[in-house]
């Protein structure tokens, strides 16, 4: 116990660095976990991971230094959570790509891991893409990358060859999840694009017909359909996703900017 009280100092820097990414991760931060799960979570793994890691912390005795510092591990937690995060994203993003195509663009609730409104597919797209996430042990790996992040990340860099660093990981993850998105709605989006094309073809060829109130229900039909068939390729793209965030983390650890 006294142990404990004379370096509580950097046992905060550790807490602050573990709270700040679970805010941020995906299934930790879900709006249905209660905040005082999350204090607890992130106690109980600061406490097992402090006696380990303790010494490569650096406690000033400047309380403006400290100051900084706290705000630093908060920032540097925030931006580990925030590259796998991003990731989840493109889940909703595909969804959003052919929603209004097949009639469910109106049709949006609410995300409880997010806090936005998505459309309801991109609801069911974000749930697949977190039991993907639990399937392949994503919650040990952000656990297990927090605690090497004290080791490899040492510190979140303000000058600018630190913050072209941030800057160029932070590009790779945004246009990893555009190429995510495409490749999970491309099917759907060039098959709901094939009947609007069908659709104004017959709508030419027979004016009498209320082609609008037949469309719907086709696009509906068809969507779904091919969402069902496409449901293997669509977890295999969510797994490889996922992994590849992993691997972009590791390697973000491993040259960390500073």
């Amino acid at each position: 116990m006294e142990y404990f009280v004379n370096n509580f100092q950097a046992f905060f820097l550790i807490l602050v660095r573990i709270n700040a990414m679970i805010m941020i991760a995906p299934f930790f931060s879900s709006g249905v976990i209660p905040f005082r799960i999350k204090a607890m979570l992130s106690f109980f793994i600061t406490l097992v991971i402090f006696p380990v890691v303790i010494s490569t912390i650096k406690v000033p005795g400047n309380m403006g230094l400290y100051s900084l510092l706290v705000l630093q591990e908060a920032m540097v937690g925030i931006y580990i959570g925030f590259l796998v995060s991003i990731i989840f994203t493109s889940f909703q993003l595909s969804a959003q790509y052919y929603a209004a195509q097949i009639g469910f663009g109106i049709n949006e609730v609410l995300d409880p891991v997010g806090q936005v409104s998505v459309p309801l597919i991109g609801q069911l797209k974000n749930f697949v893409g977190l039991v993907v996430f639990l399937a392949i042990d994503g919650h040990h790996f952000l656990i297990e990358a927090i605690y090497r992040s004290f080791e490899l990340a040492p510190g979140f860099g303000m000058g600018k060859s630190a913050a072209g660093g941030f800057l160029k990981y932070l590009i790779y993850s945004f246009s990893g999840m555009f190429i995510v998105a495409l490749k999970i709605s491309l099917p759907i989006v060039a098959t709901a694009f094939l009947i609007t094309v069908s659709m104004g073809i017959l709508a030419k060829a027979a004016p009498q017909m209320n082609i609008m109130m037949f469309g719907f229900p086709i696009q509906i039909i068809v969507g779904f359909g091919l969402l069902a068939l496409t449901s293997p390729l669509i977890i295999r793209i969510m797994q490889v996703a996922i992994e590849r965030s992993f691997k972009l983390l590791t390697g973000v650890m491993h040259h960390w900017p500073v």
